[in-house]
């Protein structure tokens, strides 16, 4: 059975771009477009992996990760972190507190060979 990837990411570009990418690896995909959707996806379809966008509305990456995080069903799912800002880890990291750190960090736009190399090492692919 395939590993399902959960996108979540406000640019529709960036989902339609990620999506395309792991099905042609052999990966089922769902998307969201905010935090707050993404986090509901998450509880209904279980995925393997979240691909997670830091600025977004209605619920930012951090919020997201931090709630992901803290949900005891959710919280084992690895999570790859998206993003444009510059420093973004350190950015990113002051507002985790003690929470584990994210499996990756990657910066946008993507290298799509490196990107999905770290997706497949992540993964045991």
């Amino acid at each position: 059975m395939a590993k399902k990837i959960l996108i979540i990411d406000d640019e529709k570009d960036m989902r339609v771009y990620l999506s395309t990418l792991f099905k042609k690896a052999g990966y089922e995909v769902d998307s969201a477009v905010n935090g707050e959707e993404g986090i509901r996806q998450a509880k209904i379809s279980r995925p393997d992996l979240i691909t997670l966008d830091v600025l977004m509305p209605r619920k930012s990456g951090v919020k997201a990760y931090q709630e992901l995080r803290q949900d005891a069903t959710l919280a084992d799912i690895p999570i790859v972190i998206l993003t444009g800002l510059s420093q973004q880890e350190d950015f990113f990291g002051a507002e985790l507190g003690s929470l584990p750190r994210p499996q990756a960090v990657c910066d946008k736009p993507i290298d799509r060979d490196d990107f999905l190399q770290k997706v497949k090492d992540i993964l045991g692919d």
